[in-house]
């Protein structure tokens, strides 16, 4: 499956979609799209639910993100990541400080308020 990846910004966080294989292959467009996000220092919710595959350049960019995001004052969750991703993410212990959501529901209402 080809990779692709988009993002959508909303009053509450940037939705990144991606889709396909997240390997060495796509790891440059992936980590790309993230920094951006991670940059700019709003909540990321990364949308993995037709994710196919993750190997360890794609956990390596999440973990990259996570720790740029947090720099700039933002926040990084996963969603819906199918059994097998989801499976390499909590064997390597990433699920322990990158929150997985099963829904979008469930990730967006973790976020923190915006109201002042």
């Amino acid at each position: 499956m080809d990779f692709d990846i988009s993002l959508m910004k909303d009053e509450r966080c940037t939705l990144v979609r991606v889709q396909g294989d997240i390997d060495v292959v796509s790891r440059a467009r992936f980590e790309e799209a993230l920094f951006e996000v991670a940059d700019a220092g709003e909540p990321m919710v990364v949308d993995m639910r037709q994710v196919t595959f993750c190997d360890s350049t794609g956990l390596n960019a999440i973990v990259a993100a996570n720790r740029r995001a947090g720099e700039h004052g933002g926040t990084v969750s996963l969603v819906a990541l199918p059994p097998r991703v989801q499976r390499v993410f909590r064997i390597t212990g990433i699920d322990k400080f990158v929150p997985i959501y099963d829904t979008l529901r469930e990730a967006i209402g973790a976020l923190p308020s915006t109201t002042a």
